[in-house]
C-alpha cells in the first residue's frame, strides 16, 4: 500500500482525477461520476448527495471511501445504519468482500487502476515540499482559467472571515450598523502598528457622540486625541493648549474615560504614518463628510468613495505630523495607496456584511466590484505568486492570494485547494 492517506482518496474523487474513463466497477459494471457529491466533514459517509451513472442506471446517494475495502470492518461501519444507504464504495484497494455491500448491491470501485502515477508522485511531492508554497514548482504550470476561478472562490472567503469580526462588532454593538462601521474604519485608520488601540478609542468614543460635534473640526479632534491619551502631558503649542481645554469640558460633560498613551506605536514608522497624524486625518474626514459614516451605504461607486475619502488637512495639521513639535514643509496628504488600503479593508468587508444581513445581494457585488477596481496589493505573501503575476489585475486578486496563503498555504492543505487539484491532475 502506498504511504498517503484517505484524504488523497477523497481529493481524487471531489476533483474528478479518476483516468482512464470509462471506469470499470469490480463486477465488470461501467460506471460515471456525473457529481461526486458534498464532501461531509462529519461522521457518516465521506460525499453526500453524489449522483452516477450505473450502466444504463442512474443513482443519486452517499458515497464512502477508504485506502482498503476491509477498513469497512476497521471503523465499524457495519454496526452504522447510516452507511446503509451508500451507492458506491470507492477503495484504492479492493481486499475483501463484504457481506453489507453484497446484502445492499452496493458497487466496489478499485481506484488504484485510475489514479496516475504521476498524480500520487507530484502529491508526494507537494507534501515534502519545505518552500513556504508547496506548489511553487508547479504554479506557472496551473491553467490560467483555473487559476482565475479560484482566485474569485478565495477573494468571497476572505470577505467572508472579516465578517466575523464585524458580526461580533455588530452583536456587542446591539444591532448599531453605525457604531460597526465606524469601529472598523477607525480600526483601519490605525494600519496594522496600531490597529487595536484605535479600535479602543471607537469602544471608548461612540460614533454617535462625535457626530453630535461633527460641525466642530477643533472638538472632534479634542475628543479624539483626548480619549487616545494623547493630550495627558504638558504642552506649549496654543492649539494643543485649545485641545486640551476642549476635551476637559467634554470629559466632565460626557464622562469619558482616557485610553494610556503608552499603547500608540511610533517606532520604526514613517512619519506620514505617525498615529496622531491618522487621528486627525479621520476627524477632519468625519468633520467634512458625516454622512460617509450615517449612511455608508449610499456611496455605492469606487470614484464616490474614492473622493469622499480625498482628505485635506487644515490649520495645525496641515504642516505637524504629532503634537507640539516643529513644523514640515512635506506634503501630507492622503495618498492614493491609503486611500485604497481603506476601500479593500473597511468598505469592502463592511458592504459585504451589510449585504449579507439584510439580503441584499447588490451590496455583496459592490463588495467585489470595489476591490476589482483598486490596484492590486504588493507584500511578501502576494510576492510570492509573482509566477502568475499576469493573472493579479487588483486588490480582489491580492485579497485572494493573502486568504489562499494564510488558509490554506501555511498549514499545507493542498487538499483543500483547487490549484493543487489543477497541478495533481496529470497528463
Amino acid at each position: 500500500m502506498p504511504k498517503f492517506k484517505e484524504d488523497l482518496l477523497q481529493f481524487v474523487w471531489r476533483h474528478r482525477l479518476l483516468k482512464p474513463i470509462p471506469l470499470i466497477c469490480h463486477s465488470g459494471s461501467e460506471i460515471s461520476i456525473l457529481k461526486p457529491g458534498e464532501l461531509n466533514v462529519d461522521s457518516g459517509p465521506d460525499f453526500f448527495n453524489a449522483h452516477i451513472r450505473l450502466n444504463d442506471l442512474v443513482l443519486a446517494g452517499n458515497v464512502e471511501i477508504h485506502l482498503k475495502t476491509s477498513d469497512w470492518l476497521k471503523h465499524k461501519h457495519q454496526d452504522d445504519k447510516t452507511y446503509d444507504t451508500i451507492i458506491l464504495h470507492a477503495v484504492y484497494e479492493h481486499d475483501v468482500d463484504l457481506e453489507q455491500n453484497t446484502k445492499h448491491q452496493v458497487e466496489i470501485l478499485e481506484l488504484k487502476h485510475y489514479i496516475s502515477p504521476e498524480t500520487i508522485r507530484l502529491y508526494e511531492q507537494l507534501a515534502a515540499a519545505k518552500d513556504k508554497l508547496a506548489c511553487a514548482a508547479h504554479l506557472k504550470e496551473v491553467n490560467k482559467f483555473k487559476f482565475i476561478a479560484w482566485l474569485e472562490r478565495m477573494c468571497t472567503e476572505r470577505l467572508e472571515y472579516k465578517v466575523k469580526t464585524l458580526q461580533t462588532w455588530f452583536s456587542s454593538y446591539y444591532g448599531d450598523y453605525t457604531q460597526t462601521f465606524y469601529t472598523a474604519l477607525l480600526r483601519n485608520f490605525g494600519f496594522k502598528v496600531n490597529a487595536l488601540p484605535f479600535e479602543l478609542i471607537a469602544k471608548q468614543l461612540p460614533v454617535n457622540l462625535l457626530l453630535k460635534h461633527a460641525d466642530n473640526l477643533l472638538q472632534v479632534e479634542a475628543l479624539l486625541f483626548g480619549t487616545a491619551g494623547l493630550l495627558d502631558e504638558q504642552f506649549e503649542d496654543k492649539y494643543i493648549l485649545q485641545l486640551q481645554n476642549e476635551f476637559e469640558f467634554l470629559k466632565n460633560k460626557y464622562q469619558l474615560m482616557a485610553l494610556k498613551k503608552e499603547l500608540f506605536k511610533y517606532s520604526k514608522l514613517r512619519p506620514a504614518n505617525f498615529p496622531t497624524l491618522r487621528l486627525a486625518q479621520f476627524a477632519q474626514l468625519l468633520h467634512s463628510n458625516p454622512q460617509l459614516f450615517l449612511n455608508p451605504h449610499q456611496f455605492n461607486t469606487s470614484s464616490e468613495l474614492k473622493n469622499a475619502l480625498n482628505i485635506t488637512l487644515q490649520g495645525y495639521w496641515k504642516n505637524h505630523y504629532s503634537l507640539d513639535t516643529s513644523a514640515t514643509f512635506k506634503d501630507l496628504a492622503f495618498g492614493k495607496t491609503s486611500i485604497e488600503n481603506l476601500i479593500i479593508n473597511s468598505f469592502a468587508p463592511f458592504y459585504f456584511f451589510y449585504g449579507k444581513k439584510l439580503a441584499k445581494e447588490e451590496f455583496t457585488q459592490l463588495a467585489l466590484d470595489l476591490l476589482a477596481d483598486c490596484a492590486p496589493e504588493e507584500n511578501q505573501k502576494t510576492k510570492l505568486f509573482a509566477a502568475k503575476k499576469e493573472q493579479i489585475k487588483s486588490a480582489a486578486d491580492t485579497q485572494a492570494l493573502i486568504n489562499l496563503y494564510d488558509n490554506y498555504c501555511v498549514s499545507k492543505s493542498c487538499l483543500k485547494c483547487g490549484i493543487a487539484a489543477s497541478i495533481l491532475n496529470a497528463k
